[in-house]
Order: C-alpha cells, then structure tokens, then sequence
C-alpha cells in the first residue's frame, strides 16, 4: 500500500518558504496540487517532468529529512562512467539484444518490428550479427537498414537495470577479411554458435550508429551522438564485476549496508550490489519498505581486479570502525563512584589507667587500658598482668 503523502497548506508552505529559503532549496518554486481525499494542497516535486512520489519518500525531492537531503547532494557529485564510457560498456558486455526493423508489405511497412538477435561488438563499438535468410528481420534490414537495437545490462531483471538503444544502419558484410574479423569476434561471445557456419548464414554490422540512449537506472538517463559514442571506452572492470558482486552479496551484505551508511550518509535496511566499475559500485537499497538503487564511490579509481580488492578492503575497514564509535557514542556510559572522602587522623597519644592489687603473698597484680590510633578508628586494648614485688600500695594513680 502507498504511504500518504504529507499534506501542507498553502500558507504553511509560503512560511516555509520563508523561513528557510537556503537550508530547503526544495520548497522554492514547489508545484503544488489539490487532494479531494483531505481538501488541501499536497506539495509536488519541484524538477519539472520530474516522477510524482510521495514526499516521505527517499527519492523525492520535497522530503526535508536531513539525512535525506545530505544524501541528495552527495549523489549529486557522486563520481560516475561518461554517458559514452556506460554507453560503450552495456554493448560490450552484451550477448543478445531486441533489433527494431521496418516491416515489409503494405500491412507492415510503416511500423516497427522487434526481434531478438545475437550480436558481439568489435574494438569500437560496432555490433556485428550473423543473420540467416530465413529470419525476417534479414529481408527487412536488407530493404531498409535503418534500426535501433536495445541492449540491456547483465542480469537485467526490470526498469530500474540499465539498458541502451543504439540507432543507425546496417549492412552486410562483402569484404572476406572483414567476414573472417566478424566471425572472429562474435565466437568470442558465442563460443558454442557453430552454426554460423551455415550456408543461410550471413554477416552484418551496424556502421553507422546515428546517437545512443542509455538509461542507466532511476533517475540516470541521457543521450550521446555517434561520434560521441565512438570516442567512448569500455570500463576495465566491468568483465568481472558479476563475480564480485555475487561473492559480496553473498558472505558480506552487513558490510555493503555498513559502507552505505560510512560513504553515502544514508540508513538503509538492506544493500545489494548491482553494478561495478573503476569508480564505484550501483547498489540496490531497501529503506522504509522502498527499494531504490544509489552510487557507492571508490575512495579512488581501481582500474583492475587487485585495486577493487584493495579500495574495498579499505573501504570495509573504515565502515566497520565508523559503525564501532556509533555504536559505543550511543552506549550509555557508566557512572563513576563519588571519590570517598579521607579522614584526618588524629593523634592519639596511648592511655594508660592501672591499677595496682595486692595479695597477702606479695603478688601484684597490674591491669591496664591502652587506646591506639588505626585506619578503621580507635580500638581500647585490655591487657592485664601479674608480677611479684615487695612493696605494694592500695592507691591509684
């Protein structure tokens, strides 16, 4: 079920407005629109075009929670591929891909048809097909190579994976040595296709490729020239991002949520890399019941495998310290007992009070008090004893 939004009144959003021009830039020029649920003005999104979610959302643009807004402007600057490096890489990361040809006859000839073809690319980019005669789409490339051709990321499960549409024309291949490049390249990718040998086989490549439209995800998408994306490079680490990512999700989930908070500032519930390059990873959250995909950079670019090693390592390590010192800010501390209080010692001088009893053979005997100072306070010592003397006396002294 969707949250309701939060509701705010015209007037509380002028006062808003206001109040607190620089430290919510969001409620300047905020659309607003009337909900006949409660008879108010419920604030939109500001960005025109922009997707209309509810305001208690992490990704809208009118939540003013402050983790939410220093989230927003970490993305922000938040380092990642060129439209024309992702554009490159999504292509050369491809195995299959939908090409859009026009159809032929009269019924057909003005609409689109999408079939789902193998391709490879070479060193610059350019897709390369083996197509049988058979396949209609071979006889509509042949009438008109005009067509598009969409290519989805690895493991492409929704619309918030990424996908490019390259547009341009393709021919066939009349050149041998070209053929044999072809063949070459696309048993890089299909190593199994023996039956590109096939005599209704033939090969063909998109030469011209007129502009490319990536959406790399929730609110990543743009669009580049053909040159563009010819001047574009494939990422180092894409090849053996997959691997990565599966051991990461698998045995260190806790450790992806603890650098999401250490690095993006964000609190999520629950993290899971999705994509990887030398400059970050994509990582899909979970936050309040939303799942939403967010960039995690690299302290610094890792151009190969043992540098991705070492930044998240690193990254492991500071994200596991910084969560420590929360945890322990957070912790109650103990109190500490009042110093006790020292007591003067007197001194105390021993007392001494005897008195002397005689019997009729001479024996005396003495029995003494004594008063002593000590640590717990004083104690009276009784002590008694006998002697024999000659002379005695009844008198106290």
């Amino acid at each position: 079920a969707r949250t309701r939004p939060r509701v705010m009144s015209c007037a509380a959003l002028a006062s808003a407005r206001a109040l607190a021009p620089k430290r919510f830039p969001c409620l300047r020029g905020a659309a607003s629109r009337f909900s006949y649920k409660t008879h108010s003005r419920v604030v939109g999104v500001t960005p025109a075009g922009a997707h209309d979610v509810s305001t208690d959302s992490a990704v809208s643009e009118m939540n003013v929670d402050l983790e939410i807004d220093a989230f927003r402007q970490h993305q922000a600057t938040a380092p990642t591929l060129s439209f024309a490096d992702e554009c490159r890489t999504l292509v050369d990361l491809g195995r299959y891909a939908v090409i859009s040809t026009f159809g032929r006859g009269e019924a057909y000839g003005a609409y689109p048809n999408g079939s789902i073809v193998g391709f490879a690319s070479d060193t610059t980019g350019r897709p390369i097909f083996a197509m049988s005669s058979m396949s209609s789409h071979t006889g509509d490339l042949a009438a008109n190579g005009n067509c598009s051709l969409t290519v989805t990321a690895p493991g492409f499960t929704g619309a918030g994976d990424g996908r490019v549409t390259l547009t341009g024309t393709v021919t066939k291949l009349k050149d041998t040595d070209e053929q044999k490049n072809a063949r070459e390249e696309y048993l890089k990718k299909h190593p199994d296709a023996f039956w590109v040998d096939f005599g209704d086989f033939s090969w063909h490549r998109m030469d011209a490729v007129v502009g490319a439209r990536l959406v790399g995800g929730f609110a990543r998408a743009g669009a580049v020239g053909g040159e563009e994306y010819f001047k574009g490079e494939v990422d180092p680490v894409a090849a053996f991002a997959v691997p990565i990512a599966t051991h990461m999700n698998a045995d260190h989930a806790d450790t992806i949520v603890a650098m999401t908070k250490n690095v993006c500032g964000l609190t999520v519930q629950g993290a899971e890399i999705c994509g990887l390059d030398q400059l970050g990873m994509n990582v899909k959250v979970t936050r309040n019941g939303e799942q939403f995909k967010i960039r995690v950079p690299f302290e610094k670019p890792a151009p190969d495998r043992k540098a991705v090693k070492e930044v998240m390592v690193a990254m492991t390590k500071a994200a596991v310290k910084a969560a420590a010192a929360a945890a322990a800010a957070l912790r109650p501390r103990p109190k500490r007992p009042s110093p006790k209080r020292k007591r003067k010692r007197k001194a105390v001088t021993s007392i001494f009070s005897i008195k002397r009893t005689t019997t009729t053979r001479g024996w005396l005997f003495e029995s003494s008090r004594h008063v002593s100072p000590r640590k717990d306070g004083h104690v009276l010592r009784s002590q008694q004893r006998c002697r024999f003397s000659e002379e005695f006396s009844c008198n106290e002294y």
